[in-house]
């Protein structure tokens, strides 16, 4: 079973570099270009409620300018199933407010509904962590208009499928009794399809790299650079938009284990 499911990934990592680069090539003198400074801060929380179920919650502070303005508000839940160890399947719904930034904003904040699915497998390579991340977005992106002072929303409805890979490595000797401290290496690719989507194949790639300290079994800790490249949605005077983004990102994450008495 696994090794069909890493052959299927390989594909579709294939695949979504294949157009990762044919977009930029296609678009490297045609594009316009924004650079933005950014700062994120991510809580997520692990509830295990039986011996496969556990229920994720998740918030994202996302800021720009630094951390003087509002890039985006992210909250996302969902249900994690077990199958084995080192496999997980998870299906959820998210809510996302982006709001206008850069030098080629929308005109007014836009709200975003998505359902999701996605698999983690796990695949450890000697003492570093590695894991596969693969997801499914039906996204319900919403338009704002105004007409005589009276906002209207309508919402399109989006295709989008995402591959992480993260590896991360201990800081420690291999019989050490601490094992508190880690970096995690990540990169993460995010490709539209539908008939909605148009030419906007390419939607965002995220790098990032992180220093991690784990505290406890509850509660750990990570924070470091990351690198956001996203071609905006629209297109101003029929050239598309390409944001680049870079910053850090904290992140606070708590697994409760609701089983145990």
């Amino acid at each position: 079973m696994l090794p069909d499911f890493f052959y299927m990934i390989q594909k579709i990592f294939s695949f979504c570099a294949f157009s990762f680069i044919s977009c930029f090539a296609f678009a490297q003198e045609e594009r316009l270009a924004t650079h933005n400074v950014i700062g994120w801060f991510m809580y997520t929380g692990a509830f295990k409620v039986a011996p496969k179920l556990t229920i994720h919650t998740e918030y994202q502070w996302r800021r720009v300018d630094g951390v003087k303005n509002w890039q985006q508000g992210l909250a996302r839940t969902s249900l994690n199933y077990a199958v084995r160890k080192e496999v997980s399947l998870n299906a959820g719904y998210a809510y996302a407010g982006t709001y206008p930034y850069g030098d080629y904003p929308p005109a007014f904040a836009f709200p975003e509904h998505r359902i999701f699915e996605q698999v983690v497998v796990k695949n450890p390579l000697g003492s570093v962590e590695l894991s596969h991340r693969f997801m499914l977005e039906q996204r319900f992106v919403g338009s704002i208009t105004q007409t005589n002072g009276v906002k209207n929303t309508e919402y399109n409805f989006l295709n989008r499928m995402r591959y992480r890979l993260r590896g991360e490595i201990p800081l420690h000797k291999k019989n050490a009794r601490k094992k508190n401290w880690s970096i995690a290496l990540q990169d993460e690719i995010f490709i539209g399809w539908g008939k909605n989507i148009g030419a906007n194949i390419f939607d965002q790639n995220r790098i990032g790299v992180l220093l991690g300290y784990k505290m406890n079994r509850l509660v750990k800790f990570e924070a470091g650079y990351i690198n956001q490249i996203l071609q905006q949605g629209r297109r101003v005077n029929n050239r598309p938009v390409f944001q680049y983004n870079n910053g850090f990102l904290v992140a606070a994450h708590f697994n409760v284990d609701l089983t145990q008495k």
